[in-house]
């Protein structure tokens, strides 16, 4: 063949081109972007809509399903999920494969703005496209111990892991973020008189930060702020209602965005995601 004649023929000019080759590989190869946890972009969007004050059952209603009505017609979309909580929507959708995030990410930023039926306090829905980081090593820790002491445990593992030469992050996978539970009696209730909501309003009004305005002075306007009750069971028993409720610490039980088993027991996973604290 031509190709094999003229390499036999020409040994030195092959040679020098096998070389110049090898060169070329090794500043290209020198040159490729490197890091530990690579972020990889996957063919998904996330959408997040804040509706303070408002039940799971609010937010399914009023936000989550008449954001997902406006893209049941895309023809991009392989499937879409949400998730209702209180005060906050979160859907996410799958693209098909081959389809471009990019385009759709204009495309949907524009359904986004043009929607003007969610409630007046609901905030602006949020689009992000949806990236991840694959950890090198996962963690998981899991016994026969309150949820509070297990986060504990693994708050301390993560910063025992972190001060190890080599380790750039660590993060923790499987908490669960911590709220108060306000238990009242529904007998005392309708024997005083007063009714839940009346309830759910006093802690709503206390345990936010309310604008005070501005006083006008010689050094500028110095503006007030009405600072609300810490979220904590302590600060929150003796806030003024008329009718006697408890509050104690306790882990979400709703559905959580990620959730380690093993054994059958509750655990928590060290990875490189976000990491909450909390309480002891």
């Amino acid at each position: 063949m031509p190709l094999i004649r003229f390499s036999i023929n020409n040994p030195l000019i092959v040679n020098l081109s096998l070389v110049i080759v090898m060169i070329m590989g090794i500043l290209a190869w020198r040159e490729l972007p490197q890091e530990i946890f690579p972020v990889v972009d996957l063919d998904m969007v996330h959408i997040v809509t804040e509706f303070d004050g408002a039940s799971p059952a609010e937010v399914e209603q009023q936000v989550t399903l008449p954001l997902e009505e406006e893209f049941e017609d895309s023809q991009d979309i392989d499937y879409i999920s949400s998730i209702s909580r209180e005060s906050l929507s979160s859907i996410f959708i799958k693209l098909k494969p081959g389809s471009n995030v990019d385009d759709f990410m204009r495309d949907a930023r524009t359904i986004l703005d043009s929607i003007d039926d969610l409630p007046d306090i609901a905030e602006e829905p949020e689009l992000n496209r949806i990236r991840t980081r694959f950890p090198v090593i996962t963690l998981t820790l899991f016994g026969d111990i309150s949820n509070a002491r297990l986060y504990e445990l693994t708050e301390d593992v993560r910063r025992r892991m972190q001060e190890i030469e080599g380790v750039a992050s660590v993060g923790v996978a499987g908490d669960r973020e911590w709220e108060i539970w306000v238990t009242v009696d529904p007998y005392r209730l309708a024997a005083m008189s007063v009714s839940l909501d009346s309830v759910l309003a006093v802690l709503r009004n206390n345990l936010v930060d309310q604008p005070g305005g501005s006083i006008k002075s010689s050094e500028g306007d110095i503006r007030l702020r009405g600072k609300g009750v810490e979220p904590e069971p302590a600060a929150v028993g003796p806030i003024g209602v008329s009718t006697p409720a408890t509050s104690t610490w306790d882990d979400q039980s709703g559905p959580s965005e990620v959730a380690v088993l093993s054994s059958g027991k509750g655990a928590a996973g060290l990875g490189p995601i976000g990491v909450s604290t909390p309480p002891a």
